[in-house]
C-alpha cells in the first residue's frame, strides 16, 4: 500500500511540473542557447592585454573546466600561433590532441592531470608551473616568471581552442580579470560544448506591446545578467536572490524584479517576493501590466556566475551584428579518411571513377592518423547520402576486423537508390575519435567519399541459361535415367514374360523440349505426335503382341 501511495505521489507530482512548464506557453529546448528571439552567452573570468616580453614572446594562461557528464577532449593549435608561452590549468582530467609549433612552450600546473600527444610523434616535451590556489596567484605567478600575461581565457567544456597569429592592440599592458566573452579575443577561436537544457523559451504572437518574461530558478548559481532589449519593451526579470541585472543599452522600458536592476548608470532594487513557479509568474505580469498575454518566456539553467543576454522581436530577420557567432568551426586538426571496397575481405579499392552496381553491397574502411603510443578508436553515430537536392539516411553494419590497429570497418547497402536519377553520390558519416576505451572523445568531425552507382537490371528473360558443367550433368543424368529404365525393363520381362512397350516417339520429342540450349522458350512450336500410325508399324506391333499372347508358358519359362 505505501508503494502504491508514493507512486501516486510522484504521478502527481509530474503531472504539476508539467502543468506548471505550459503555465504560461510550451518550453521548448533552445538549441545552441540561440535562436530568433533570445541568445544566451556564458560570461567568464578573463583578460586580454598587449604584453609581449623583450624577445617578442607571448604569455596566455587558459583555466580549462569540465561538466562532469562530458568526457574532456580537447584539440590544440598553436601552428599559427606568434612565438608564445601558453600555461594551462585544469581541475579535472584532461586529453589535449596538440597540433605544435617550435616556437610555443606548453606549461601544465602541478596537480592538474593532463596528457597531451602529438600525431604520429607521441607527448611532447611539457614544463612546469607551480600550483596554484587562485586565478590571481596563477597571474602573479607568471607575470613574475615572464614580465607580464597577455590573456588570460577561462573555457568551460572546451572542444577547439586554435590560435589564429592575429596580435591584439590598444589594449592595456595590464591583465585585471573581468567577465568576458572568450570569443571576443581576435587571437584565438574557441569552441565550446554547450551542455543540453541550459535555455528553454517560447514565444507567442501579441497584438498588444510585448511582454518579456525572464526566469532563473532558485537552484541556479547565475549571479550578475548582462541584458540587451528591444525599445519600448515591457520585461519581468526574476533570479535567485543576489541577483543583480545590468540593462546595457540606453532606452525606455518598462521592467518589473525581485533583484537589484542597473538601468542608465542607476541601481533600483524594487523588494518585490516572487518564486519561481510559472503560475505566480504569470499572475503578477499580467496583473502588473494589465494585459492579457506574454510574449515570450524564458528559464535559463546556466551553471555560471556571469551570463550575457540578448532580447529581441521576434519580427526581425536576422541576428544583430553583436550577437553573430564570432568563433567559426575551425577545420578538423586531425584528418580522417574514408576507402571503398568492393570485397569483404578489403583487397580491392574502388577507384572513384568505376560504377558500384546498386545491388551489391560496398564496403568502407576509415581511418585516421596515429596518436603516437596511445590508442585510437573510431566511433560512427550516423551516415547518409546525399545528391541535390536529395539527402537519404544510410544504415551501415559495422564489419569485423582482427588485425593491430584496424581501421573502423563498415558496409553498406545502396538498393534503395535503385530508382533514383541520380548516379553520382556523395557518402557522409559523422563519427568521432576516441581515447582510452571510450572515455574521452572528440568532438564529431565529418568524413565524405564521392560515388558512382548503376542501377541494377534484372534479367527478364525467364529461361534457364546452362553453362557447360550444367550441360555435362544433365548429359550423364540422362544417361543414368537410360540405365535405369532398361535395367528395370529386362527386370519385369525375366520375371513376367511380358514386354513393356516404350513410346519412344514421344520420348524423343519430349526430349527435343529440353534440348541442349537448356531454354525451351526460345524453341520452335512443339509439332504434336500423330495418332495414327502407318500400317507397317501397326503390322508389326500387332505380330509382335500376337505371338507373345500365344505362347505365354514359353515365356515364362
Amino acid at each position: 500500500m505505501r508503494s502504491i501511495t508514493c507512486f501516486i505521489a510522484v504521478i502527481l507530482c509530474l503531472r504539476r511540473a508539467a502543468s506548471d512548464s505550459s503555465a504560461i506557453c510550451e518550453l521548448k529546448d533552445v538549441s545552441g542557447d540561440s535562436n530568433d528571439w533570445i541568445v544566451l552567452q556564458e560570461m567568464s573570468l578573463g583578460c586580454w592585454t598587449d604584453f609581449t616580453s623583450l624577445n617578442g614572446t607571448e604569455v596566455h594562461i587558459f583555466k580549462l573546466l569540465s561538466s562532469p557528464e562530458i568526457h574532456p577532449m580537447l584539440e590544440l593549435n598553436v601552428t599559427m600561433a606568434n612565438p608564445s608561452v601558453v600555461i594551462i590549468t585544469s581541475s579535472s582530467p584532461l586529453t589535449i590532441l596538440l597540433q605544435d609549433n617550435p616556437t610555443v612552450k606548453i606549461y601544465v600546473t602541478d596537480g592538474s592531470s593532463v596528457n597531451i600527444y602529438l600525431p604520429n610523434r607521441g607527448s611532447p616535451q611539457k614544463h612546469a608551473a607551480p600550483f596554484a590556489n587562485s586565478d590571481s596567484e596563477l597571474l602573479k605567478w607568471a607575470t613574475e616568471t615572464f614580465g607580464g600575461v597577455t590573456s588570460f581565457t577561462t573555457a568551460r567544456d572546451p572542444m577547439v581552442i586554435t590560435f589564429t597569429g592575429m596580435k591584439g592592440t590598444q589594449q592595456p599592458s595590464t591583465c585585471d580579470l573581468q567577465p568576458e566573452i572568450a570569443a571576443d579575443k581576435q587571437f584565438i577561436e574557441l569552441k565550446l560544448t554547450s551542455p543540453p537544457d541550459e535555455l528553454k523559451s517560447c514565444y507567442t504572437k501579441y497584438s498588444e506591446e510585448p511582454i518579456h518574461v525572464i526566469n532563473i530558478p532558485d537552484d541556479v548559481k547565475i549571479r550578475h545578467v548582462y541584458l540587451h532589449l528591444p525599445s519600448n519593451s515591457k520585461v519581468f526579470l526574476r533570479g535567485p536572490a543576489n541577483t543583480e541585472w545590468t540593462i546595457l543599452n540606453n532606452i525606455s522600458v518598462k521592467f518589473l524584479s525581485n533583484n537589484h536592476v542597473t538601468l542608465n548608470g542607476m541601481k533600483l532594487l524594487l523588494n518585490k517576493t516572487i518564486s519561481d513557479d510559472p503560475k505566480e509568474i504569470r499572475q503578477k505580469v499580467l496583473l502588473h501590466y494589465k494585459s492579457t498575454s506574454i510574449t515570450s518566456y524564458s528559464e535559463i539553467r546556466l551553471n555560471v556566475s556571469h551570463i550575457q543576454l540578448w532580447i529581441r522581436d521576434h519580427t526581425s530577420s536576422s541576428v544583430p551584428a553583436e550577437v553573430k557567432p564570432t568563433t567559426p568551426a575551425p577545420s578538423s586538426s586531425f584528418p580522417l579518411q574514408m576507402q571503398l571496397f568492393s570485397s569483404p575481405d578489403y583487397m580491392l579499392p574502388l577507384d572513384p571513377s568505376s560504377k558500384v552496381q546498386s545491388d551489391k553491397r560496398v564496403y568502407a574502411e576509415i581511418s585516421s592518423q596515429s596518436f603516437g603510443a596511445i590508442t585510437v578508436s573510431i566511433k560512427v553515430s550516423s551516415c547518409w547520402v546525399s545528391s541535390m537536392p536529395e539527402v537519404r539516411d544510410m544504415p551501415f553494419k559495422e564489419e569485423v576486423c582482427y588485425i593491430k590497429d584496424c581501421p573502423k570497418r563498415l558496409s553498406f547497402s545502396f538498393e534503395m537508390l535503385q530508382n533514383l536519377p541520380s548516379s553520382s553520390w556523395d557518402l557522409e558519416c559523422a563519427v568521432k575519435l576516441c581515447f582510452k576505451s571510450g572515455k574521452s572523445c572528440t568532438n564529431e568531425k565529418h568524413v565524405k567519399r564521392n560515388f558512382q552507382i548503376k542501377p541494377y537490371i534484372p534479367n527478364k528473360n525467364p529461361c534457364f541459361e546452362f553453362g557447360l558443367s550444367a550441360v555435362l550433368g544433365i548429359a550423364f543424368g540422362g544417361f543414368l535415367i537410360g540405365v535405369l529404365l532398361t535395367g528395370a525393363l529386362w527386370f519385369i520381362k525375366i520375371r513376367t514374360g511380358h514386354p513393356v512397350a516404350l513410346g519412344m516417339r514421344s520420348t524423343a520429342a519430349e526430349l527435343s523440349v529440353l534440348s541442349i540450349t537448356g531454354c525451351p522458350c526460345g524453341l520452335t512450336k512443339r509439332q504434336p505426335v500423330p495418332t495414327h500410325q502407318s500400317p507397317s508399324e501397326n503390322s508389326s506391333a500387332n505380330a509382335s503382341i500376337g505371338s507373345t499372347q500365344s505362347t505365354p508358358t514359353s515365356s515364362m519359362a
